[in-house]
């Protein structure tokens, strides 16, 4: 494939047809998990969500604000002891603590943040990987009563069950065996969609775009009026205030909390989770969080028989393969997931953006390629590939191997894509046709990669409603 198989103008008829096939999986796969998964994979994604929302307060300022800072945890750790503290001790719930919680993170933010970004590069990195260093040891610190607060080496619970109220319980996954697990990821979810909304208003709002004209050139902010040490500062302080908010969710999800939770190993997996996710983008935050939870998972229940020695995942092998996994996107993805994602979609479909008198920024018949267009059997392709890949995928599943087992997985999904790019290039291809740009042998290949690519679609629509249906009711 030369050139995209689908050009659309942003905001145009066929990009929003596109938007709302992306919107409609993204529901399916929030309204599938609570009731498909078992409860312990339900808590995996949890911690998956929670990190995601902490990955996000480091972007904030690495990714957003070009710092180098590596003591998130701390704060993470900070959110999480005031709450089991504001729960446990004063009998508050979960969403009375939130305010003061993230309220907290803030002025932590600004205390540390003031010193702190007099320095820059190597030296803030130092600084903040000593603050996450240290925070593990000084919430057992006995003299000045913080042990007491936190529980000491022995960390502290949190009695409270969150359990979901009755006018709650429609919820999917709530009423029943997964419920506890269920209402907790509903609880995640809801603060986790909040937060990128706000997030988002802020990276568009005035004082966010000027953290990004920071990062691009913080000499010229400068020059153009941006206040650097308190946009600085500011921001910081906002991304403590997220790092708390991720504390208070640990805390909800786990209902447990000791230091040794918050170690520098925590502060290295958000930015693992930053750079293979996307650095400087917010679905990057979100893709992080579920690679560190949900690869090293992976790696970790790998094992590889050698004789009569049996290598398992649990170990020195586990770390191996993520190290592995880490050089070989260092390699080939570079930019992260989300960067290898939109390479593949600019194959498949380029978004040309909108001048601000309406008009695309490209000339959209420039991407035609005319009467020699192959993009028909390159769509006929794709339509026959994903039922192919399904096939195989569900025949590999009974294969007891777990590498296999993700690649069954990996394969029974390859649908989800393939299905809608095939119908809309069809269709497309079909639109040229009548408009004279193909010859008229293109028809049958456009015509069978609509109809199987719609088909293939409505598959997928279709058993994600059985799923739901059949695990709900």
């Amino acid at each position: 494939m030369s050139s995209p198989l689908v050009v659309v103008a942003k905001g145009g008829a066929e990009h929003k047809r596109w938007q709302y096939v992306q919107y409609l999986y993204l529901a399916a796969f929030v309204l599938l998990i609570p009731v498909v998964l078992q409860p312990f994979e339900i808590g995996k994604m949890n911690r998956a969500l929670v990190l995601s929302v902490a990955i996000l307060a480091v972007n904030l300022v690495v990714g957003f604000n070009g710092m180098l800072a590596l003591g998130h945890s701390a704060f993470m750790g900070v959110g999480a002891f005031v709450t089991a503290s504001l729960v446990q001790d004063e009998n508050w719930d979960f969403w009375m603590a939130l305010p003061v919680v993230v309220t907290v993170g803030f002025a932590l933010g600004i205390l540390v943040g003031l010193p702190a970004l007099r320095v820059k590069g190597l030296y803030l990195a130092l600084i903040t990987i000593a603050q996450a260093t240290v925070f593990p040891t000084l919430v057992n610190i006995d003299e000045l009563g913080i042990a007491k607060r936190t529980g000491g080496p022995n960390g502290k619970g949190v009695s409270e069950e969150v359990i979901a109220p009755s006018y709650f319980e429609w919820l999917p996954g709530v009423d029943g065996a997964r419920g506890g697990s269920a209402y907790r990821y509903w609880c995640i979810v809801l603060i986790l969609g909040i937060t990128l909304m706000l997030v988002t208003n802020y990276i568009r709002s005035r004082p966010g775009r000027a953290v990004l004209a920071i990062r691009d050139n913080e000499a010229g902010a400068a020059v153009y009026g941006v206040n650097l040490p308190i946009v600085k500062t500011v921001n910081f302080a906002i991304s403590a205030g997220l790092g708390s908010l991720a504390g208070l969710m640990w805390c909800l999800d786990k209902g447990f909390v000791a230091g040794q939770d918050f170690t520098f190993l925590l502060a290295v997996d958000l930015i693992i989770g930053l750079v293979i996710g996307g650095v400087g983008t917010l679905q990057g935050s979100l893709l992080g969080g579920l690679f560190v939870v949900w690869v090293n998972d992976l790696t970790k229940r790998i094992s590889i028989p050698l004789g009569l020695y049996t290598l398992n995942g649990d170990g020195p092998l586990a770390k191996a393969i993520f190290g592995l996994i880490l050089i070989l996107f260092t390699f080939f993805a570079p930019g992260g997931i989300v960067s290898l994602a939109k390479s593949v979609q600019n194959r498949l479909i380029k978004i040309v953006p909108i001048r601000p008198d309406g008009t695309p920024a490209e000339d959209l018949d420039s991407f035609d390629p005319g009467m020699e267009s192959d993009r028909a059997q390159s769509a006929m392709k794709l339509a026959i590939v994903g039922p192919v890949l399904v096939t195989i995928g569900w025949l590999l599943m009974n294969v007891n191997n777990l590498i296999v087992g993700c690649l069954a997985f990996g394969l029974r999904f390859s649908i989800l894509v393939t299905a809608p790019v095939a119908m809309l290039v069809g269709s497309n291809e079909l639109k040229a046709l009548a408009a004279g740009k193909r010859p008229e042998s293109i028809k049958g290949q456009a015509g069978m990669a609509r109809l199987i690519g719609g088909l293939g679609f409505l598959f997928v629509v279709l058993y994600g409603l059985w799923l739901f249906i059949t695990q709900y009711s």
